[in-house]
C-alpha cells in the first residue's frame, strides 16, 4: 500500500518529542529516530515510547507499513538513501522548521505520522512521531478547551442544566415535564449550536462535580462519546521500576 507523503500544514509543537500533559493532549505514541550512516545508504531507527498503552498490535502493524513503503516503494524511494530523501525535500518543500528541517505527514482514519526530515550527514536524516488521532485531531480542531458554558443532564434526576466554567455546581433550566430522550436531545442541540463536543460537555460537568483541576475536568480524558477514559494500567516491568 502507498502512502501519501504530504507538506504538513500543522503547527510545529508535534514535529518534536512531546511529555507529560501536552503527550495526553496530542495523543503522542512515540517517535521513530533514523539515519542513514556513513555511506547514506543504510538506514538505522531508534524508537522511543511516548505513551506506551497506545502502542497497539494495531497501530505497529500499520506504522511498520508505513516506514516500509518509504524505504522501499516506488523507483526512488525516500528511506533508501540520503540522496533520494534530499531530492524529495528539494522538490516538494514541507513545513518550515528552521534549522531542524521540514516538516511532512502521513495521516491514516486512526494515526497521523510526522516527519521531520534534515538530509545532511552527521545529524539524524529523519524523525517520524507518531499519534492517535482520537485525541489529536479533537485538539488540532481546538476541541480540548473548556467552554465559556454548555448544557447537560443531570444523571440524578434526568433535567436539563447549564454549566459555567470554573463555578462549582450547577444552573437549573425549565425541563419540567421532557422526557428524558427530549432533554438529551435538548442538550445535544444547544451544545452542538455552540460547536461543543460531548467530551467537552462531560469535562465541564466532571468540574462542576469534582473539581476544575481534577482530571474529570479534561476534555482529552474523555473519548467522542463522552466515556472517561481509565489511566493506563502499569505493566509489572513498569511497577516495579
Amino acid at each position: 500500500m502507498n502512502y501519501d507523503l504530504l507538506p504538513s500544514p500543522d503547527e510545529s509543537l508535534i514535529f518534536f518529542r512531546l511529555d507529560g500533559e501536552a503527550a495526553e493532549r496530542y495523543g503522542a505514541i512515540g517517535y521513530l529516530r533514523g539515519d542513514f550512516g556513513r555511506g547514506g545508504n543504510e538506514f538505522w531507527t531508534t524508537w522511543f515510547d511516548n505513551q506506551r498503552h497506545l502502542k497497539t498490535p494495531a497501530f505497529k502493524k500499520e506504522f511498520d507499513a508505513v516506514i516500509h513503503s518509504l524505504r522501499e516503494d516506488g523507483q526512488t524511494p525516500l528511506f533508501a538513501s540520503r540522496e533520494n530523501l534530499a531530492a524529495f525535500c528539494a522538490a516538494n518543500p514541507g513545513k518550515e522548521l528552521t534549522l531542524s528541517g521540514g516538516g511532512y505527514i502521513v495521516r491514516t482514519p486512526d494515526y497521523s505520522y510526522y516527519f521531520r526530515f534534515l538530509s545532511r550527514p552527521a545529524d539524524y536524516d529523519v524523525y517520524c512521531f507518531a499519534y492517535d488521532n482520537r485525541y489529536l485531531l479533537p485538539e488540532l480542531a481546538g476541541q480540548h478547551g473548556l467552554p465559556n458554558y454548555c448544557f447537560s443532564v443531570l444523571q440524578s434526576s434526568g433535567e436539563m442544566i447549564r454549566i459555567v466554567r470554573g463555578e462549582k455546581g450547577y444552573h437549573p433550566c425549565n425541563s419540567a415535564g421532557m422526557s428524558p430522550e427530549t432533554v438529551r436531545y435538548k442538550v445535544d442541540d444547544e451544545n452542538q449550536l455552540r460547536h461543543i463536543t460531548r467530551a467537552q460537555e462531560e469535562a465541564m460537568l466532571g468540574g462542576s462535580l469534582f473539581g476544575w483541576n481534577t482530571d474529570m475536568a479534561k476534555p482529552w480524558k474523555y473519548d467522542m462519546s463522552g466515556n472517561f477514559i481509565p489511566p493506563p494500567t502499569k505493566n509489572k516491568e513498569e511497577r516495579e521500576r
